[in-house]
């Protein structure tokens, strides 16, 4: 049995605190936010003591693990307290809200040997799992390029914005992360453009919610992204990994499986309402992967370094939609 505390009673702490407490073989002690009603919800609906504060829950050793779910510009000080505490730990992507602090982070885990995953669930999707399965088995020869396409039901707020890094940073993760897992190559350089299609007020703080990336990895392979905070239509999600000798493709899951032929025209029931749905089966294999790696076996299934890597594509991304240029990366992973 693996005992947990969550950091953060938002979505993504929600999500993991109630996968939690539905799991036989895990159990949530703790449920955690700054803003105590929140947490004092979370906690009477899972069982588990609510605070304000992770002081506590990190100087209880029945605590054997932690979810830092908290807001974006909270990741570096949570991830920090769990290192020093040596307390193992999941954190939501970003790392931090800045590529300085992401580093820190990284190090200071490093130091201490702790078991650190980062919340890169997309690599347990079983239809993602597949895809890489099958590219590394050789079906479509060596990869030339990968598309993804990212499109969300709906905008955030944004007011949100300063608490998640942006779209380019908490979005993009999932997918610069996926790109080289596919392509099993670094990245190397970054181009990105985008503006305010769809909410002119996420510009006031300083975010995009319509862009275009290219990647290029050191295999000479390209990523292309295309990303969207609208589409009323559902969480829109596409991956097309193409090879010399092939491609393969993923994504845009249909959220049933009837139609309507009448006339000239076919209805069908349309794809998934958004990402938590799609992605439910992976929060619990997240877990599931995490527990047996704080039980000594079995690896992480996605390491901070490798959110790292995904940041620092992010970090140069925004650079580049500032100076209209490609821009060179730093290998600090």
């Amino acid at each position: 049995m693996t005992r947990f505390a969550v950091i953060g009673a938002g979505t993504i702490g929600t999500v993991h605190a109630r996968n939690i407490s539905a799991h036989p073989d895990l159990t949530l002690l703790y449920a955690i936010d700054q803003h105590f009603d929140r947490a004092a919800r979370l906690a009477a609906e899972t069982g588990a003591i609510a605070d304000s504060s992770p002081v506590a829950a990190l100087g209880d050793s029945r605590v054997d693990a932690v979810i830092v779910a908290s807001s974006t510009s909270s990741h570096e000080e949570h991830v920090l307290a769990c290192a020093r505490a040596r307390k193992p730990f999941i954190c939501e992507k970003p790392v931090s809200d800045n590529l300085p602090g992401a580093v820190a982070c990284v190090e200071a885990a490093a130091r201490t040997g702790v078991v650190a995953a980062m919340g890169l669930n997309r690599r347990l999707d079983a239809d993602m799992r597949e895809l890489s399965k099958r590219i590394r088995g050789g079906e479509i020869g060596a990869v030339e390029s990968v598309h993804v396409v990212s499109r969300s039901a709906s905008p955030p707020a944004p007011e949100s914005v300063p608490f998640s890094g942006g779209m380019l940073r908490e979005k993009g993760a999932h997918f610069y992360d996926l790109a080289g897992w596919f392509a099993d190559s670094e990245p190397v350089e970054v181009y990105a453009t985008g503006g305010c299609l769809i909410d002119p007020r996420l510009g006031d703080f300083g975010d995009v919610d319509t862009a275009a990336l290219v990647v290029r990895f050191e295999s000479g392979a390209l990523a292309t992204f295309q990303f969207g905070r609208r589409t009323a239509y559902g969480q829109d999600e596409l991956v097309e990994v193409f090879g010399a000798e092939g491609m393969l493709t993923a994504g845009r899951k249909r959220a049933g499986t009837v139609e309507h032929f009448r006339g000239p025209g076919v209805t069908g029931s349309g794809i998934v309402a958004d990402t938590y749905s799609q992605f439910a089966a992976s929060y619990v294999a997240e877990l599931e992967v995490f527990a047996r790696a704080v039980a000594g076996e079995g690896p992480v299934h996605a390491t901070l370094a490798d959110g790292l890597r995904a940041q620092a594509i992010a970090e140069a991304a925004l650079l580049s939609m500032d100076e209209g240029r490609a821009i060179s990366l730093e290998r600090v992973w």
